[in-house]
């Protein structure tokens, strides 16, 4: 589904800036390696000021690699979780981190360009997967006391709930992972709840095959 279908003119234009910068910036990464690419080109390449650069971003590497995520407040994540009464858990904590990072929606050509570019220049990986990681952390830490508040609400009580908790945040990061990857187009793409679920039934389906005695 196209991310452009009853999105406001302002918003359109907001994140078309957005998308422009960090287009050019990852291309320019890409063509001149990421630790020689300034400001300045990237301001030039997306045809914006420098003073609007730092309106959108904090920094030239969080244009290239993505910008640092947060979770929503904490007792806004909670108040997620209580009301997504209508899905599962994982689709609970999608919510909370849709939320946080403001949006549901990707730039394929942005998020292509960062895969290629953290297979041609190794030294990218971190801080591509950094923000990322940044957001599961406190995703872990939401879950964790969500699920110690009401044991009732735990699906694997035998094991230890931080555990529990890691696992559960690790299956919608993965799942996430590979919507980045298969992500093709220029335009915005929404990543839909319905996404997540059907990768996650995937990977159920793996983890049993891959259980199984070889022939």
């Amino acid at each position: 589904m196209n991310a452009a279908e009853g999105e406001g003119l302002r918003a359109r234009k907001k994140r078309a800036t957005e998308n422009a910068i960090e287009r050019t910036a990852v291309q320019l990464a890409l063509q001149k390696g990421h630790a020689h690419v300034t400001v300045t080109e990237i301001c030039d390449g997306a045809d914006i000021s420098r003073s609007t650069f730092f309106n959108y971003m904090p920094s030239r590497e969080a244009a290239i690699f993505g910008r640092p995520l947060k979770m929503v407040p904490y007792e806004e994540a909670m108040e997620i979780l209580k009301a997504a009464n209508d899905t599962s858990l994982l689709g609970a904590i999608f919510r909370v981190a849709v939320t946080s990072v403001g949006k549901a929606n990707i730039n394929a050509e942005v998020a292509a360009g960062r895969s290629q570019l953290s297979l041609e220049q190794p030294d990218t990986v971190a801080p591509i997967l950094s923000p990322f990681i940044s957001l599961s952390t406190d995703l872990t830490g939401l879950l964790y006391i969500w699920l110690e508040e009401d044991h009732s609400r735990r699906l694997i009580p035998e094991v230890d709930t931080l555990r529990e908790a890691i696992l559960t945040v690790s299956l919608v990061g993965n799942a996430l992972q590979v919507v980045l990857a298969e992500v093709t187009g220029t335009d915005d793409q929404i990543v839909a709840e319905e996404t997540m679920h059907q990768l996650i039934a995937e990977m159920e389906k793996l983890a049993y095959a891959i259980r199984q005695p070889r022939r």
